[in-house]
């Protein structure tokens, strides 16, 4: 987080940190967490055109599946999100202090409090992105699956028209081999060729779907849309601290301009203690609205792969099918060609709802547990100061 001062000597202690980063960043995050679910649902993939108005889509995931629904995937998401938060914050206090302890490495650009806070805050947000995806995924898929429409996930979508063809001979041993293969692995089998018309899958609750779906791609089920979260990361935090920094610079103009108009006041508005206070909300807001605007086409991709609810299709004989590619550039392609480019920005004026005063909370939060964090150095009188005879001849010269 960008310093609102120069960073002294004094260390962090990271304990009060960690704690308090905690405490103090869960209620902000449910607060606001009903602008993540209508995101969501206007960003994802649906049969049936979703509304551009935050309180349409409120009211009809209220009517349709409960109020509940609106904080599906809460606890999940609360967990990463404050975890990874104050693990970002402190991997940029911690870079922050150790660049300028060491003079800013000789570089001079590095003393501009734009680049150094755009380049600190950019890694910082790129290393913990990792710790971040999981938490992500899971609650992205459980919002997805109990906010939207159906309320549950249909593992497959088979065809419901009738055929004209007499269905295809398989041997009973295949049949049954085949039979006991989707037993086992709990995945539908459609038969080709039948005069019957096929009926819909079952819905599947979404644990079991999230069980079915790691068990088909493992780990990376998990880590799915990494690379899709690093191209929405670094272009958000690239604009977001810098953005900060500048909004600083003019928010405390704007101070002093005010003050300065109050000349024989003798308790000038806003008094000192507003001052951090004021620069820290203004200032936050205006670098989450830089930073969502910058990066709303790559999170529109990320949100596509990520809430993508699939299992591996297979024909009647148990034959896997080839699924669609998630790649980060083959689901910006698509959403081009099929949507338009306004697609992109679908679901940012809820984002913007959500990461504005969350930026300021950010700040005001992050800028009150550093205050309290702070370790003090003590204070050393003259007199406690033992010198050396050579320490003393060097003083001289």
């Amino acid at each position: 987080m960008p310093p609102t001062s120069s960073l002294d000597p004094t260390k962090i202690d990271f304990q009060k940190y960690y704690f308090y980063g905690t405490v103090l960043n869960v209620p902000p995050i449910l607060l606001m967490y009903p602008m993540r679910t209508v995101r969501l649902l206007q960003q994802r993939k649906s049969p049936v055109p979703v509304s551009s108005s935050i309180f349409n889509v409120i009211k009809d995931v209220q009517q349709k599946n409960g109020f509940r629904a609106l904080y599906a995937g809460a606890t999940v998401f609360s967990l990463g999100l404050t975890t990874t938060k104050i693990l970002q914050f402190a991997t940029y206090d911690y870079l922050a202090q150790k660049t300028r302890e060491n003079d800013y490495f000789q570089v001079e650009t590095l003393r501009s409090p734009s680049v150094l806070s755009g380049l600190l805050g950019t890694f910082s947000a790129v290393v913990t992105t990792f710790f971040i995806v999981p938490f992500d995924m899971i609650s992205q898929q459980i919002t997805i699956a109990k906010a939207g429409a159906h309320g549950s996930i249909n593992p497959v979508t088979g065809s419901t028209t009738t055929t004209c063809v007499a269905p295809a001979l398989v041997p009973e041993t295949a049949v049954s081999a085949a039979n006991s293969t989707a037993t086992a692995s709990k995945a539908p089998i459609y038969v080709q060729g039948s005069y019957e018309r096929l009926q819909p899958p079952s819905q599947m609750p979404i644990s079991e779907s999230l069980k079915l779906q790691f068990k088909q791609e493992g780990v990376r089920f998990l880590f799915r849309g990494y690379v899709a979260t690093l191209m929405s990361t670094i272009p958000f935090f690239a604009a977001y601290f810098p953005a900060y920094e500048i909004s600083k610079v003019w928010v405390m103009d704007g101070i002093k301009f005010v003050r300065s108009q109050q000349p024989n006041s003798p308790s000038p508005i806003p008094s000192s203690e507003w001052h951090q206070l004021i620069i820290s909300s203004i200032a936050g807001c205006m670098a989450s609205l830089a930073g969502v605007l910058v990066s709303s086409p790559s999170d529109m991709v990320k949100t596509r792969i990520q809430t993508e609810q699939r299992l591996q299709p297979t024909n009647g004989s148990g034959v896997k099918l080839p699924m669609s590619s998630l790649k980060w550039m083959d689901v910006f392609m698509e959403i081009w060609r099929k949507e338009g480019f306004m697609k992109f920005f679908a679901g940012t004026k809820a984002r913007a709802i959500l990461a504005v005063p969350g930026g300021a909370l950010n700040f005001i939060i992050f800028d009150f547990v550093r205050s309290v964090s702070i370790k003090k150095e003590p204070v050393v009188s003259l007199s406690q100061i033992s010198v050396s005879p050579e320490r003393a001849k060097e003083a001289l010269y």
